[in-house]
């Protein structure tokens, strides 16, 4: 039995220590390795242990049911991308991306209080950007690398106004190349295998 208390912790110990969470920093990342966000976004019967990601909660308190379903739009299109480019579909990435600069594009952004704007304005305009750069990206390996900064500027945007649901940010310091990333998922627990 201690042998196998033992064990348990040394491998719970590896674990945590090949993928921890708990960094919330944005850096800026080159490349997401789809197979490897795939798997820390898994929540796939296959895993040996799993490690809880942190929740995403709102800065702003009292935001607006027409803002929170617009921001509840974006954040929809952005989970949209992301599995597009986990299934290696870059086509379908480009229509993620176009179909959340349509809901940007429509938003009026008089429906924001005024000590949201600031916040808005910053964040959004980085998502249109790298949205923009996904849909002009020549290749899935490109769009990988807007779609790095895309989920950075989310995650601040989601942070400021929160999304009506639990999201969590996940960070994987073996993805890019060793050099680490960070994503938005829908389930709690990332899966290391």
């Amino acid at each position: 039995m201690k042998h196998s208390i033992i064990g348990f912790l040394a491998i719970a110990v590896l674990a945590l220590a090949a993928c921890n969470n708990g960094s919330k920093t944005a850096e800026k990342k080159d490349t997401m390795n789809s197979d490897q966000m795939a798997k820390m976004d898994s929540s796939a019967a296959t895993s040996t242990e799993k490690v809880d990601a942190p929740v995403i909660k709102a800065s702003f308190a009292n935001v607006s049911a027409d803002v929170a379903a617009h921001i509840k739009e974006v954040a929809s299109h952005y989970f949209h991308i992301k599995h597009a480019l986990v299934g290696h579909d870059a086509a379908e990435a480009k229509k993620g991306a176009a179909m959340m600069l349509q809901v940007i594009s429509q938003f009026d952004n008089s429906l924001l209080a005024a000590n949201q704007k600031a916040a808005y304005t910053e964040h959004i305009s980085a998502i249109k950007e790298h949205a923009d750069a996904i849909i002009k990206s020549a290749d899935i390996n490109a769009e990988r690398i807007h779609f790095s900064e895309l989920s950075t500027h989310t995650y601040e945007l989601i942070k400021a106004f929160g999304v009506g649901k639990k999201i969590y940010y996940d960070h994987c310091p073996m993805a890019l190349d060793n050099k680490g990333a960070n994503w938005l998922s829908e389930s709690a627990a990332m899966v290391i295998e």
